[in-house]
C-alpha cells in the first residue's frame, strides 16, 4: 500500500477559521497567502502508511496579541480537524 501525506493550513481571523495552503494526494500543492488579519496559523496533517494512520495539528504562527488569540479561540474553537 502506498503512503499518503496530506495537509491543510488553517488561519484564525476575526471572521473565523479560513482555509489556507494545502496539499492533497494526486493534486498539486495549492499555495495561498495568509490573511493579513490572522492571529493564529495551524497546520492539520493526515499521514497514512497503509499500516498506520496519524492525524495532528501543529501551530506554525501566533500573533503577539495574546488577548486577540484567546478571544477568537474562545469564539470559534480549535482549528478544524479536516483537510
Amino acid at each position: 500500500m502506498s503512503a499518503s501525506y496530506e495537509w491543510t493550513e488553517w488561519h484564525l481571523t476575526p471572521a473565523g477559521w479560513i482555509r489556507g495552503s494545502e496539499r492533497t494526494d494526486f493534486s498539486k500543492t495549492t499555495i495561498k497567502e495568509p490573511p493579513t488579519d490572522r492571529v493564529l496559523t495551524v497546520t492539520y496533517t493526515d499521514e497514512n502508511s497503509g499500516y498506520s494512520a496519524h492525524q495532528s495539528h501543529s501551530e506554525d504562527w501566533r500573533s503577539e496579541d495574546a488577548d486577540s488569540v484567546a478571544a477568537l479561540l474562545e469564539q470559534y474553537g480549535p482549528a478544524p480537524a479536516q483537510l
